[in-house]
C-alpha cells in the first residue's frame, strides 16, 4: 500500500506530457483562437453583406415668416412629410454575399493552415526537447561510468599499482565531460523553454516529455490529386479565386446604377398633395470601369499564385518523400548496426583494460565512440521524426 501511495505521489510530481496532449494545449492557445478570430470577423461581413439598405425619412417646411403679423403656420408653409427607399439593381446584394462568403470560406481555410503550422511547429519542438533530454540523461550516465573509473585509478595509484598519468588522464576526461554535460543541460533548458513557447503556455519543469523518439510509425503515400485536395494552403489559394471571380461580378453590378425613390405627404399653403420622386445618377462617365478592371486583374494574379502553388505543392511532396525513406532506411538498417557495434567495442576494451590488455588511451576512445554514436543515433532518430513531420506537412496531415 506505501508503495501504491509513494508511486502516486511520484507521478503527481511529474506528469506526464505526450506529443498529442502539447499539440491540443497548442491548439488552446491565444495564437490558435486568431484563426477563428479572423473566421468570426468574415463571417460578420457576410451578415452586413446580406443586409438591404435603409429607407429614409424627410421631414421639411418652407416659407416660414415668423416675424410677420399674417403669418399663419398651416397656410402659408410648404411641408413635406416622405420615405426614400434605395433599391439596389443587377443582384448588388447576391454578388456582395457572395464575395463576403468566399473570404469567410477563405479565413476558415486559413484558420486549418494556422492549426496545423502550429501542430508541426510544437512537433518539431517536441522531438527537438526529448532528444535534448535524452542526451543530458546518456551523458549524466557516462558521468557516472567516468567517475567511478576516476576512483577506481585513484585507488591503483594509492597502491602503488599504476601510475599517476593514467590517474590524470582520466581527470582530464571526466573535465571534458563535465563541459559536454553542461553544453547538453543548457540546450535542454533552451529546447524545453521553445516547446513550450511554440505550445502557448507557461513553461513548466514538472512534466516528463513520455513519447519515445525511437518509435518509427510508417506513413501512407498519397497521390498528389489527394494531396491537393487536402491542403489547407492550397484550399486558400482557391478560395481566393473564388473571392477575386466573385468581386469581378460585384464591380461590373455597381456599375448599373441604382434606383432611389421617394414619396409621402406635401401641405402646400393649406392643400393636402402626395409628394413623388425618382433619382439615379447618370452613367456616363464613372463606370466603375477602374475597379472591374482591378478585379480581372485580381483574378489573374489569384489564379497564377495558386498554379504556383500547385507546381510548389509537388515538389515539396517529392522532396518529403525522399528525405522521409532515406532517414527511415537509416534508422531501420544502419542505425541499430550501428549501436550495436559500438557497445560492443566498448564491453570488449573495457574487459582488455581491466586485464592490461589495452592502454588507457584506447579505452577513453572507446568510451568516447561509444557515447558520440549514440548522441548520432539520437540526433538521427530526432531528424528522422522531423522529416516525417515535413512529410505530413506536405501532405496537408497534422502530425
Amino acid at each position: 500500500m506505501a508503495c501504491i501511495a509513494f508511486a502516486h505521489c511520484v507521478f503527481a510530481q511529474a506528469p506526464e506530457l505526450t506529443l498529442h496532449d502539447a499539440i491540443a494545449a497548442a491548439e488552446k492557445s491565444p495564437q490558435a483562437h486568431t484563426g477563428q478570430d479572423q473566421v468570426d470577423a468574415a463571417h460578420g461581413l457576410v451578415r452586413q453583406a446580406g443586409l438591404r439598405p435603409n429607407p429614409r425619412i424627410y421631414l421639411s417646411s418652407e416659407d416660414i415668416r415668423p416675424g410677420a403679423s399674417d403669418f399663419s403656420f398651416p397656410n402659408n408653409t410648404e411641408d413635406y412629410g416622405y420615405l426614400g427607399q434605395l433599391f439596389e439593381l443587377d443582384g448588388k446584394r447576391g454578388r456582395r454575399l457572395d464575395l463576403a462568403r468566399a473570404n469567410e470560406r477563405r479565413a476558415e481555410s486559413q484558420r486549418l493552415l494556422l492549426e496545423q503550422q502550429i501542430a508541426g511547429r510544437v512537433a518539431a519542438a517536441y522531438w527537438t526537447a526529448v532528444v535534448s533530454g535524452r542526451v543530458v540523461k546518456l551523458l549524466e550516465g557516462d558521468m557516472g561510468s567516468v567517475d567511478k573509473m576516476v576512483r577506481y585509478h585513484k585507488e591503483r595509484v594509492d597502491a602503488g599499482a599504476m601510475r599517476g598519468v593514467d590517474l590524470l588522464r582520466m581527470q582530464i576526461e571526466r573535465d571534458r565531460l563535465v563541459i559536454a554535460l553542461g553544453q547538453a543541460q543548457r540546450d535542454a533548458a533552451l529546447t524545453r523553454i521553445d516547446l513550450f513557447r511554440q505550445m502557448g503556455r507557461p513553461v513548466d519543469s514538472k512534466l516528463v516529455l513520455s513519447d519515445s523518439i525511437d518509435t518509427v510509425t510508417p506513413i501512407k503515400t498519397l497521390t498528389l490529386a489527394a494531396v491537393l485536395g487536402a491542403r489547407a494552403d492550397v484550399a486558400v489559394a482557391r478560395e481566393g479565386v473564388s473571392a477575386a471571380q466573385a468581386d469581378v461580378k460585384l464591380q461590373r453590378s455597381l456599375a448599373v446604377p441604382d434606383l432611389d425613390l421617394l414619396g409621402g405627404y406635401k401641405r402646400n399653403s393649406g392643400a393636402d398633395t402626395i409628394f413623388t420622386s425618382l433619382q439615379f445618377p447618370l452613367a456616363f462617365r464613372n463606370r466603375n470601369q477602374g475597379e472591374v478592371e482591378r478585379a480581372r486583374a485580381s483574378v489573374h494574379l489569384a489564379q497564377d499564385q495558386l498554379q504556383q502553388l500547385e507546381l510548389t505543392v509537388g515538389a515539396d511532396v517529392l522532396a518529403a518523400q525522399e528525405a522521409y525513406t532515406r532517414e527511415q532506411d537509416i534508422v531501420e538498417k544502419t542505425l541499430p548496426e550501428m549501436r550495436s557495434h559500438a557497445e560492443e567495442n566498448l564491453a570488449i576494451m573495457s574487459d582488455a583494460y581491466r586485464i592490461g590488455g589495452v592502454d588507457l588511451l584506447r579505452y577513453i576512445d572507446a568510451e568516447r565512440t561509444a557515447v558520440d554514436v549514440e548522441v548520432n543515433a539520437l540526433r538521427t532518430l530526432a531528424e528522422f521524426q522531423q522529416s516525417a513531420l515535413r512529410l505530413q506537412f506536405a501532405y496537408g496531415v497534422r502530425p
